[in-house]
């Protein structure tokens, strides 16, 4: 049995999200993998309906950053853990120098922007392995990164098909309107929200008889829905919510064709969720990311996140065509389940963890706590004194009060909630 220690919080985010879909199939590797959340602020953030059986909860008292990364270092000893993947934690990338030098540190590179890549690199020294899920992020640690290119393996996220059968199994097409949907975070920065009432104007003019379903919640929901309050109040737009994971395959399966508008993402879970129910995708064009994903025609659609009438025009061919949908949402499923599954990811991850174990680790003589220093790529302040769920009502109010100066104590460069959710 190896025993992996994988930093996350168990909530709604992408994070969590590959946690909960790879624990049980690397179960059958003989990967005992564990969610481990440190300290007082993410504590804040737990989500108790997303618990299970491998989620840990250290130090959850514990404001200051060394007494957490403490706390992770004696429980990896009492735990004999043998793998270290930090992910988006201060406390355990904080923690790395100090690790037993038997503990193997692998990295996970899941978001595509400057904060992601730099704590991907945290505590190099001891990087052991470094995941990449898309060719695009392999490439920037290599070439912008300096990250060495014989220690990255490429591992797409993987999704476990079962709980999209019935979905996936669902004949397109058969309404007198095209369904559409978005599904993720209602924040314009990455996932491209605001685009969305530019394409339903699109659409309208286009004369597409459509109902576009939005799930999420976000930051910027009031002006997305206040730029879409005529075709809310005229039934042609709803907006659901955030939806729980054992909602999302029916939203889906609901769903002829998902609008996909971000600017930048790692390997987004709500596309592959998407592909995998058989929704057709029509997504913003990210190089190295969504392109590695669908193929042009054949499983999908790609535009320019700004080019509204690309959005639409696919949308009316696939309204137009239902023969064509359909044959679409079957090659996308398929395609998913030949490339995309949690199992695939496991074996791949089960021979990563494998050959870490087998090769010695880096040559490394762990620090003394005298030495301790917080992991630069994570700012301090004040705001980390204030309980999590305090912090993100606050971010709230800073941010529709249009406070930037403040709000950098709660959602700058170096804050690790930037992370990849759906």
């Amino acid at each position: 049995m190896i025993k992996v220690a994988f930093g996350s919080v168990p909530k709604d985010g992408g994070t969590f999200t590959f946690y909960r879909n790879q624990r049980p199939a690397l179960l059958a590797h003989g990967i005992y993998l564990r969610c481990v959340t440190v300290g007082r602020r993410e504590a804040g953030l737990v989500e108790p309906e997303y618990l299970d059986e491998g989620c840990v909860l250290l130090a959850p008292s514990a404001r200051v950053v060394k007494r957490q990364a403490r706390a992770f270092t004696e429980w990896c000893v009492a735990e004999e853990i043998d793998i270290v993947m930090g992910i988006n934690s201060v406390a355990i990338l904080s923690a790395i120098p100090h690790l037993p030098e038997r503990v193997r540190v692998m990295a996970r590179c899941a978001n595509g922007f400057d904060h992601g890549y730099r704590i991907t690199l945290a505590g190099r020294e001891r990087l052991a392995e470094i995941v990449a899920l898309t060719p695009r992020l392999r490439d920037t640690l290599i070439a912008e990164y300096g990250a060495p290119a014989e220690r990255i393996t490429l591992i797409p996220n993987g999704i476990d098909p079962a709980p999209f059968e019935t979905a996936a199994s669902r004949p397109r097409g058969q309404g007198k309107r095209i369904e559409l949907g978005f599904l993720g975070r209602l924040e314009h920065g990455q996932k491209g929200v605001l685009h969305l009432p530019a394409i339903v104007q699109a659409l309208a003019a286009e004369g597409v008889p459509f109902r576009l379903r939005i799930a999420g919640k976000g930051r910027d929901e009031g002006e997305l829905r206040a730029a879409l309050a005529g075709d809310i109040a005229a039934g042609r737009v709803e907006l659901l919510g955030a939806l729980g994971p054992a909602s999302v395959p029916g939203f889906l399966a609901e769903t002829d064709a998902l609008l996909f508008t971000s600017h930048f993402e790692g390997c987004p879970n709500a596309l592959l969720e998407a592909m995998m129910a058989g929704a057709v995708p029509v997504s913003s064009r990210i190089e190295g990311t969504t392109d590695f994903l669908i193929a042009e025609g054949e499983t999908g659609f790609l535009c320019a996140a700004d080019d509204h009438a690309c959005f639409a025009r696919h949308a009316a061919t696939l309204e137009r065509d239902r023969a064509r949908l359909a044959q679409i949402s079957a090659a996308v499923a398929a395609a998913a389940r030949a490339r995309l599954t949690n199992a695939t990811a496991a074996a791949a991850y089960a021979e990563l963890f494998a050959r870490g174990m087998a090769e010695p680790p880096p040559a490394w003589h762990p620090r003394p706590w005298s030495e301790f220093r917080r992991d630069p790529n994570f700012q301090g302040g004040w705001s980390e004194w204030l309980p999590g769920g305090l912090q993100h009502s606050l971010e709230r109010v800073v941010a529709t009060l249009g406070l930037r100066g403040l709000a950098k104590q709660f959602s700058g460069p170096g804050d690790h909630r930037n992370e990849n959710f759906r």
